[in-house]
């Protein structure tokens, strides 16, 4: 068995691309290719394709990771060659390497997020909407909605750019198996206290 890691970008169209989707898309992609991926064992066997993250919907990104399983002695720059060639232009592969981690082991995802302005926002309000200890917010998981303290998911943030209408700003937050949330959650709160603060 020969894992290898491939780090693709998911752009344009393609942020429209949902998780499942993505996994149908590269699914034919490597059947299309003919490379010698490994299957399952068992009733219904499936092609041994593992990513590390699931990607929200509408979010595009330079880097995601996904793990597939390949027959002994795979060529990693031909799965490169053949995946791009039979893969949508918005998914393209831009490296493959042996995994030296596994998947779960992600701890943290960073985040680039342009929000659009209707008026004018000081960074001193957007720095204390990060400052706060207590941000109540909803996560929705396969239990249910969950309360959530927003805070203790959010590892860093930074402002990058700011103008009248639109403000730039990197954050860091909890990703992975064991504590993750979604950016748009995140966006989603900032929004509310941005529109709150506004209005007062």
């Amino acid at each position: 068995m020969s894992k290898i890691r491939l780090k693709f970008s998911k752009t344009g169209m393609g942020k429209y691309i949902s998780h499942l989707d993505l996994l149908r898309t590269f699914t034919r992609a490597i059947h299309r290719a003919g490379l010698p991926v490994r299957y399952s064992q068992g009733f219904n066997p499936h092609q041994l394709i593992t990513f590390s993250l699931p990607l929200a919907l509408g979010v595009t990104s330079e880097t995601e990771f996904v793990d597939i399983d390949f027959e002994d002695g795979t060529d990693k720059a031909e799965v490169v060659e053949k995946l791009n060639l039979n893969l949508t232009p918005d998914i393209r592969i831009l490296k493959a390497s042996v995994p030296e981690c596994k998947a779960n082991d992600i701890a943290s995802a960073r985040y680039i997020v342009t929000l659009g302005l209707l008026k004018s926002v000081s960074a001193e309000k957007l720095q204390e909407f990060f400052d706060k200890e207590d941000i109540p917010a909803v996560k929705k998981t396969k239990r249910g909605e969950k309360e959530i303290n927003l805070r203790e998911y959010i590892k860093s943030y930074e402002l990058k750019t700011l103008s009248d209408k639109t403000a730039e700003f990197e954050v860091i937050l909890s990703a992975g198996g064991e504590s993750n949330i979604k950016p748009d959650i995140l966006v989603a709160k900032l929004c509310e206290f941005l529109e709150t603060v506004v209005k007062s």
